[in-house]
């Protein structure tokens, strides 16, 4: 598998620990009859569950941005240097920014600084997919 596939894939583990998490401390605070219920009354979305919650659905934004550029680049055949430094900065982001998130740090607005690590990593593969000159707008051609 590519680095930028394993990207793809690391991240939506990391998505499917964030969400375990949130989902535990959701049944934490709120008990174990509301976990196994309908889970008519939302908790509250304060303290760590809130940051949990955001720091999953945070990830889930960007996997799908990334992953939609990702997988259609390698569908493609471009893969490059650029294309796997892209992918290491966004999974290095991503796993930065659940860590901070989920800690609640503040500081020298780490947390944004982490985020704008992966976004840079999203943007740098999507130049490297813009000017790899692989792109299609209009069908080929009939032959």
């Amino acid at each position: 598998m590519t680095v930028e596939l394993s990207a793809i894939a690391y991240g939506g583990i990391l998505l499917l620990l964030l969400i375990i998490i949130s989902a535990a401390s959701n049944v934490i605070a709120m008990g174990q009859p509301w976990g196994v219920g309908n889970r008519e009354d939302t908790p509250p979305s304060d303290g760590f569950k809130g940051r949990a919650k955001r720091a999953y659905m945070n990830l889930l934004e960007q996997l799908v941005v990334f992953s939609a550029i990702a997988i259609p680049a390698h569908l493609a055949g471009i893969h490059s240097g650029l294309t796997v430094l892209a992918a290491q900065l966004f999974l290095a982001g991503r796993v930065a920014h659940a860590i901070v998130y989920l800690a609640g740090w503040t500081f020298v607005s780490i947390r944004t600084l982490v985020w704008v690590v992966a976004l840079v990593g999203t943007f740098i593969y999507a130049y490297a997919v813009l000017t790899s000159g692989l792109l299609m707008i209009a069908a080929p051609a009939a032959m």
